[in-house]
């Protein structure tokens, strides 16, 4: 702690070092002025008026750029935001007129331009919809605002125009500001007005320091002659009063229309000088004399103080690095040097003491409610002190916890960016905190999982148990609803008077989340408002039983014992972990009733399998589970009931085939004689002989027929007529027609060729 003499003593010596500089550039400054002095008069107005001119032309022309260049430059840029920008045409001509998003994306549009150009003052929007202003944010009627007789006048104006001077205040008890201001028409006028008004007095500071206004003049004039300032006394925009002078030059703006005249100011002044030349030049040089003279004299004795700091800053050095150490450079960059590595350690240690506090504060409270260790009311102060949370007497009060889970987090996921998903979850954190402060409390939370925020809420002893948290949760969970694209559910526990009863809390709330499955999403869960799980096991059983058995036989009372199954999980009020053990008893029993059935079936149940536990990834409530299972349920029953069929369609098929080849010299063999025998529809039976053989029947008895007509008589002598009876056929020339169309030849004709 410093001694009142010490602190005296430093302030002294702060003083004296502020005398020294003040004593040393003060001089020298005067001394350069008065050499410029001398110098500009001397030389540009004596002996080379030439160049005088052409300096006051290249001053001229340079402020007439930069007023073209910049007010251009605004104009390009309102310009392209009004082609391009969704937000302005939305703004203008597709949005509602009570938008506040449409409003918002404009006021962003606007504030980019001001940021983008600082001569601007301020920019509004007129909207011929419902002929209302954006300004500063707001929406005011055209008639309540103060710039109303400007836009009215500028309303037949859809091409650049340029106004200034004027004045201009955006509220009636704002003090007025003169300005130029842009008029442009949205699109083709016809939606509205972009106004920009640009900040006279910036412009002329900014044009100050272009020249010297104690030897020259610069008047910019608008269209009608009026100055927009006045250039002999600096900040006093729009007066009519000019400065006194020859005009070297004028420039007139093509763009704006505005004039731009320079020249040089008190020329008596400048001549009177003239005249004494002489004394003006022995005058000079003294000066230049003195001055080096002093600036030899205070080089020597200011850089004392700088070779001390080298000095110091070496033995430090060579203190912390053994050795000596070669300056680089003079001795300026050598402290530039230490001075800007030490800023860089500082701000890297500052960066991680920051990254470890917030390590330590998360941990601090996992540790807390886990119970990994006590704390006795002082310790517990002083952590709480140490990152900055409120105390409020802590150990005197109640707490509970409350556990927020964010509703379809895989959603979530799939639907922001990973720096939205981190903005949006400290946006939970930060507006439960801001409820809390609302209701006369506070809360601490912390995201200890992707998807859980778990907190600890302060309650007073006089709120009544249970309802204050509960209503307070109830608020949040509502904002939360409205304002973002997601829901919450919260897990609340029961008050607790320390820290063993606040675990305990802890555990209650999570174990109330637990039934979010079967009671829903988007609401609070106290622990004492959750029913108690009534799980009828052998009932469970049953009905896993009967769904089993009837999706194995192919029977479409699967269905019912499926919604009965669903039925009794949600009217149980299960948890999630008892739902799913359900859900494991149930492929269990599925496993077991299809390893009795082929390795078809086996393997049909495999798949359906595989894309039910895809599909039960992300789940959340009863109904959610069903509607997974449902479709992989349903999917697995229709590809068995198609597979079943199709087994006993081929199996009927491959007998009527061998009957028919067994049978094939009947002539009375047929589709309706086949239908007869086999109990079948005869267009049905040929639709099936079309499907499993990829022949017709007709088609498939005449080419048997025909094979065992060949082999006979191949094989035999008997006569023709006898073989085509044989075959089937009671009448030889039908059997002729047959075996011709077959084989491409008459009977006889083949018999000959073999």
């Amino acid at each position: 702690m410093k001694q009142p003499w010490r602190k005296g003593e430093d302030l002294e010596m702060n003083n004296n070092w502020f005398r020294r500089l003040l004593l040393s550039y003060l001089p020298v400054f005067f001394i350069v002025t008065t050499i410029l002095f001398i110098v500009f008069f001397q030389v540009f107005n004596e002996q080379n008026r030439k160049e005088a001119l052409k300096a006051n032309e290249f001053l001229g022309s340079q402020v007439m750029q930069y007023l073209d260049n910049s007010l251009r430059s605004i104009d390009f840029k309102v310009l392209r935001e009004m082609l391009t920008n969704p937000s302005l045409k939305n703004y203008f001509a597709n949005s509602p007129l009570d938008d506040v998003t449409a409003a918002i994306q404009a006021v962003g549009v606007m504030d980019e331009l001001k940021l983008e150009s600082p001569l601007i003052h301020s920019i509004y929007l007129v909207r011929d919809r419902d002929n209302t202003v954006l300004s500063n944010g707001k929406r005011i009627p055209l008639e309540d605002f103060p710039d109303a007789a400007f836009i009215k006048a500028s309303r037949d104006h859809h091409v650049l125009r340029w106004e200034g001077a004027r004045d201009f205040k955006a509220f009636p008890s704002q003090t007025p500001v003169r300005v130029m201001t842009l008029v442009r028409g949205e699109s083709t006028g016809e939606d509205g007005l972009v106004v920009v008004n640009v900040d006279l007095p910036t412009v002329e500071k900014t044009i100050l320091q272009m020249y010297d206004p104690n030897f020259t003049f610069v008047h910019v004039l608008n269209r009608a002659g009026e100055a927009l300032w006045e250039p002999e006394n600096p900040g006093k925009a729009g007066s009519a009063k000019l400065s006194k002078g020859e005009v070297f030059s004028e420039f007139t703006s093509s763009y704006g229309g505005w004039k731009v005249q320079t020249g040089l100011a008190n020329g008596k002044v400048v001549k009177f000088a003239l005249e004494f030349y002489t004394v003006w030049f022995a005058f000079a040089i003294v000066v230049v004399l003195i001055g080096v003279a002093w600036v030899i004299y205070v080089t020597r004795r200011n850089y004392k103080p700088i070779q001390q700091i080298v000095t110091l800053i070496q033995t430090v050095a060579s203190q912390k690095k053994p050795g000596p150490e070669r300056l680089q450079g003079n001795e300026f960059g050598f402290i530039q040097t230490t001075l800007e590595s030490m800023i860089d350690q500082t701000r890297q240690y500052r960066q991680t003491y920051e990254e470890n506090l917030i390590l330590q504060k998360k941990y601090f409270f996992q540790e807390l409610l886990e119970g990994k260790k006590a704390y006795d009311k002082e310790e517990f102060r002083a952590e709480m002190d140490k990152f900055h949370i409120p105390f409020l007497d802590s150990l005197d009060n109640r707490w509970t916890a409350a556990v927020v889970e964010m509703d379809r987090y895989r959603q979530f996921t799939e639907d922001y960016h990973e720096q939205d998903q981190s903005l949006l979850k400290f946006v939970l954190s930060t507006v439960l905190q801001e409820t809390a402060q609302q209701a006369g409390t506070e809360v601490w939370a912390e995201w200890l999982s992707d998807r859980r925020l778990t907190a600890m809420l302060w309650v007073k002893e006089n709120r009544p148990p249970g309802l204050f948290e509960q209503k307070l949760l109830s608020t949040y969970r509502e904002w939360v609803e409205q304002n973002l694209g997601f829901t919450v559910t919260v897990g609340v526990g029961k008050q607790a008077e320390d820290l063993t009863g606040l675990r305990e809390s802890l555990k209650e709330a999570s174990h109330a989340l637990a039934y979010k499955a079967a009671l829903g999403c988007n609401r609070i869960l106290p622990r004492s408002e959750v029913p108690d799980t009534n799980r009828d096991v052998y009932g469970f059983l049953q009905t896993i039983s009967r769904l089993v058995q009837a999706m194995r036989l192919s029977e479409d009372e699967w269905e019912k014992h499926f919604d009965h199954l669903f039925q009794q999980m949600k009217s149980s009020v299960l948890s999630r972990q008892e739902i799913w053990n359900t859900m494991e008893l149930l492929v269990q029993h599925y496993e077991r009733e299809f390893g009795e059935l082929s390795r078809e079936y086996q393997e049909l149940w495999a798949d359906s399998l595989q894309e039910l536990l895809k599909n039960l990834e992300d789940w959340e409530t009863v109904e959610d589970l069903r509607r997974l299972c449902y479709e992989s349920f349903r999917e697995l029953a229709e590809k068995m009931g198609s597979m079943r069929h199709a087994k006993k369609n081929r199996t009927l098929i491959l007998e009527i085939r061998r009957y028919v080849e067994e049978n094939y010299s009947n002539p009375e063999l047929s589709l309706t004689y086949l239908s007869e025998k086999f109990s079948i529809n005869p267009k049905y039976l040929s639709k099936l002989f079309k499907e499993e053989i990829g022949d017709k029947f007709l088609d498939m008895l005449i080419r048997h027929r025909m094979e065992k007509a060949k082999q006979l008589m191949l094989e035999t002598d008997k006569p023709i007529q006898e073989i085509s009876e044989e075959v089937g056929y009671t009448n030889y020339n039908s059997f002729n027609r047959a075996f011709k169309n077959a084989v491409g030849v008459p009977p006889s004709d083949f018999r000959k060729q073999v």
